[in-house]
């Protein structure tokens, strides 16, 4: 039986492959080809591996890049197999602990080095600490200055993407006059658009669109980055000592500044309708900072084309944020959003221990995903 079924997933698999290679006669079916190879490398229920078995593998260099302050920046490099030059893009993994060796970045990197571009993925002192910091945006920069320069890329076709906070940083970056002419696309996958409505939505445990409010817990992680950027604004040491000795107890001291009452409550939860005026009174260091992260801050700047993905599930950063960031962006050819239903589990993005979807949910699903990859790549074209 084992061996019958092991048969018919072969004589499955080289048909597809088949008529894959019969649709790559025109541009579209090559993207389309390309798309399809891609998807089993970050679908890992796929059994198929088929975009390993016809494609050379890529080269992974680990490379260093200049930053503003004279230090050096580190990246890995994947580049393709073969001459010439090649699409690329420059991937922020944002809040990740610095893993370069983590297996389901490297497949990721390495499937989409695989399709034919060049992959640089930096690695910033912010990740090894933990927190969103304002001047990775430069590191940004300087890190898609480097890649675009490179002999093997063609730097007509190369754009930026990212994960999370780094989704968002990327496309803070991507509107920096140095490089915003030249950042063709950005794909946005879980972003935020607006630090301080990110903030809230965490203080109030709510999410928000258009007028309506509805509970949202966020995961651990997510809580955990929140507090540690508040209690870190505090500007008296006196008080945010005092403040992290509180944070466990049931009532703030009586002795904390309006500042640092605020960052307890916030950090506690607090119904939605308390939260705006909590957040003008957290220090204005960390309403700046979150102003600086904040692509809705110079939207009206970013000239690239936007493709946004984001989870209806994901407990790290509600999905209105994503919903937000496409309204700003407008209706048009210069926009493509994707929305999923509880899928990133499967793709393995945002995991948190929440339910998946059924055979039939992951068949629609996974549609979603080939239509959104096959533009990005059509992008890269």
């Amino acid at each position: 039986m084992v061996r019958r079924l092991g048969r018919v997933l072969l004589a499955v698999g080289l048909t597809v492959i088949g008529l894959l290679l019969i649709a790559s006669i025109t541009p579209q079916g090559r993207v389309a080809v390309r798309t399809a190879l891609f998807l089993p490398q970050v679908l890992p229920a796929l059994p198929l591996r088929p975009q390993q078995w016809l494609t050379p593998d890529p080269v992974r260099r680990a490379v260093e890049f200049p930053l503003s302050d004279g230090r050096r920046g580190s990246a890995d490099l994947y580049l393709p197999a073969g001459s010439g030059k090649h699409s690329a893009v420059l991937f922020f993994m944002g809040v990740v602990p610095p893993d370069r060796d983590e297996k389901r970045i490297v497949r990721f990197a390495e499937g989409l080095a695989r399709t034919g571009m060049v992959v640089m993925i930096p690695w910033l002192d912010s990740q090894r600490l933990g927190v969103v910091a304002p001047q990775d945006v430069d590191g940004l920069v300087r890190a898609f200055q480097y890649m675009s320069a490179l002999e093997t890329v063609d730097a007509e076709r190369a754009g930026m993407g990212g994960i999370c906070t780094g989704a968002s940083l990327a496309m803070v970056a991507a509107q920096d006059p140095r490089i915003a002419d030249d950042v063709k696309f950005i794909n946005s996958f879980a972003g935020y658009y607006d630090a301080r409505d990110l903030f809230k939505a965490i203080g109030g445990r709510s999410r928000f669109y258009d007028g309506g409010v509805a509970p949202w817990k966020p995961n651990s992680l997510t809580l955990r980055l929140f507090v540690d950027h508040l209690v870190d604004s505090i500007r008296s040491e006196t008080d945010r000592a005092l403040l992290e000795r509180t944070l466990s107890a049931e009532a703030p001291d009586p002795r904390l500044s309006s500042e640092a009452l605020a960052v307890y409550k916030l950090a506690k939860g607090v119904p939605p309708d308390e939260v705006d005026s909590l957040m003008d009174q957290l220090p204005p260091n960390l309403l700046e900072s979150l102003r600086l992260i904040s692509p809705s801050t110079h939207i009206d700047r970013l000239k690239a084309r936007v493709l946004i993905m984001h989870d209806r599930a994901d407990r790290l950063v509600p999905s209105e944020e994503s919903r937000r960031l496409a309204d700003a962006l407008g209706e048009g050819s210069n926009v493509y959003y994707t929305e999923f239903s509880s899928f990133q589990g499967d793709i393995q993005v945002h995991v948190d221990g929440g339910g998946g979807v059924g055979p039939l949910g992951y068949v629609r699903e996974a549609s979603k995903l080939f239509m959104h990859m096959y533009n990005v790549l059509r992008e890269l074209s």
